[in-house]
């Protein structure tokens, strides 16, 4: 049994302590900020970790227990100006467990193929369409922020809890601030969706942002294959000297992203995979020709076998041919995802028929387009879309018969976003923009970030409130039958009970004034 410091009590450490411990050694947490300053979430696990025997120390580090350690896991965070570096320092020469250790580990552990999702928007749509395919042959694990668990705390409770040999596959959603500690796993197939400026508090930069994320290429496994969105003008532009056998997607709809004075573009590729025709359905759904071309597989040729038992690996490839596909999920977004979803489902080697039919068969998410109520004919839904380039696709090719009564939470988060661009981009749909100054993530009210994106919308009408379930009043008193109301924001993903529930109490008050009136 070794003794084992674990340095930060978040979603690095928190799994690394868990797994360390459960493999017989003495573990000690110590983390910088109070037990009470931690988000809820961090706090219920802690708990939970202590029961199980993992020790805990809150409000600072200390030389005895550095001292006392024979290992060292440092959480990857933790900045290197943090007094634990010179407390290190003091106590003289120790071993240190970094990330890629505590993910190989883990994948000691693993014997199913596993599959990852990485990117900026639409990765837990694309990672919860591919579960779907998946898991109506095969028991799938998955991970995602609709489990509300992060990937390695979810594979380590798994393992503790002997659950790992209940599935065939493994498909998770690989977080922008956690996906270090992913490093030592071994994916058979990773997807990126998108890589547009977000969270970027969290890093040093948009191009630091953008290499984290694009770290999923270095888990691929030597016979996998990495899918990757082509229309996106930053991964466009990272495919040059790629080694990972790869296979590019493309709705054939280029773009450009400007941000903080820099123009990225996507350039013209040859696309292995595309959609054609595309002919939306507002809310119902969409339609288009999916179009393969000759793309490899993750089957081998010689034995038929995925995870190949003849030990002499050729590669199958497929097609080309195309496929008519029917969506009933809207958006030209759900168009995309789906293309990253059934090329997934291609190269595990699933047939078009039976992929065909699956994802027709998807009906969407929490907190995606999600349908709350429909009052008085005014329909009411919830989006997570909570930057510029998620709001535009959201809304790009849907119509609508009424007016639209946009609903936004803080956009803030612990991340601070660009409220004004963000207000700007909605003023160019809604008819009427409600605002709400509560972040939900933090729960603290910030009327000036409202106002900053009051600004931005000058051009439409808007009105800031308090809280979302003000908010929903207000757009129900200002509606009319045939309009629809939708509410959007982080709060949907970082708070999705907290605003689902604040919706439905101002639905119900009104529904209540409405049958007193009646």
């Amino acid at each position: 049994m070794k003794k084992i410091l674990v340095v930060g009590a978040g979603n690095a450490g928190r799994p690394a302590a868990k797994l360390l411990h459960y493999l017989g050694n003495e573990v000690l947490v110590t983390e910088i900020k109070n037990f009470q300053e931690l988000p809820l979430k961090a706090r219920e696990r802690i708990k939970k970790m202590r029961e199980n025997g993992v020790k805990f120390k809150f409000g600072g580090h200390e030389l005895e227990d550095v001292i006392w350690a024979d290992s060292i896991f440092v959480s990857p965070n933790v900045p290197r100006d943090s007094i634990i570096y010179k407390l290190i320092e003091k106590a003289g020469k120790k071993d240190f467990i970094t990330p890629s250790m505590i993910g190989r580990m883990l994948n000691s552990f693993i014997k199913i193929p596993m599959v990852g999702v990485a990117g900026t928007d639409g990765k837990t749509t694309t990672t919860n369409m591919i579960k779907h395919i998946i898991e109506g042959r095969h028991p799938t694990i998955s991970f995602s922020s609709l489990q509300d668990s992060l990937v390695i705390e979810g594979l380590v409770d798994l393992l503790i809890e002997n659950r790992i040999e209940g599935g065939e596959f493994a498909v998770f959603e690989l977080p922008h601030g956690t996906i270090r500690m992913t490093q030592g796993l071994e994916l058979c197939a990773g997807v990126i969706t998108t890589l547009t400026p977000d969270h970027l508090d969290e890093f040093k930069d948009y191009d630091d942002y953008i290499q984290r994320n694009f770290l999923i290429k270095d888990l691929i496994n030597e016979k996998g294959i990495l899918i990757v969105n082509g229309d996106d003008p930053i991964i466009n532009n990272l495919l040059d000297g790629l080694e990972s056998t790869h296979i590019i997607y493309s709705l054939g709809k280029g773009r450009e992203i400007e941000f903080q004075g820099k123009k990225y573009t996507t350039r013209s590729l040859k696309v292995d995979v595309r959609a054609e025709n595309i002919r939306l359905d507002g809310l119902s759904g969409s339609e288009f020709t999916l179009k393969v071309g000759s793309i490899p597989t993750l089957v081998c040729e010689n034995c038929g076998s995925l995870g190949c038992t003849c030990k002499d690996f050729k590669r199958r490839c497929i097609g080309p041919f195309t496929s008519k596909i029917r969506l009933n999920v809207p958006g030209i977004f759900n168009v995309e995802n789906a293309l990253a979803a059934i090329t997934t489902g291609l190269i595990l080697g699933f047939d078009m028929d039976y992929l065909r039919g699956r994802i027709g068969e998807f009906r969407g998410i929490r907190g995606r387009f999600e349908v709350i109520d429909e009052i008085d004919g005014v329909k009411v839904y919830m989006d997570a879309a909570h930057n510029p380039e998620s709001m535009e696709k959201l809304f790009e090719g849907l119509e609508f018969n009424g007016r639209l009564i946009i609903s936004l939470d803080n956009p803030d988060t612990l991340t601070v976003r660009d409220k004004f661009k963000i207000g700007r981009t909605l003023a160019k749909v809604a008819d009427l923009l409600i605002v709400s100054a509560k972040n939900e993530t933090i729960e603290e009210i910030d009327w000036k970030a409202a106002e900053e994106v009051a600004k931005g919308a000058e051009s439409t009408e808007t009105i800031i409130t308090g809280s979302v379930y003000e908010s929903i009043k207000t757009g129900l008193y200002n509606a009319k039958k045939g309009d629809m109301i939708i509410h959007m924001g982080p709060g949907v993903v970082n708070a999705y009970k907290n605003v689902k529930k604040d919706m439905k109490k101002a639905i119900k008050e009104y529904k209540e004034k409405l049958e007193w009136r009646t």
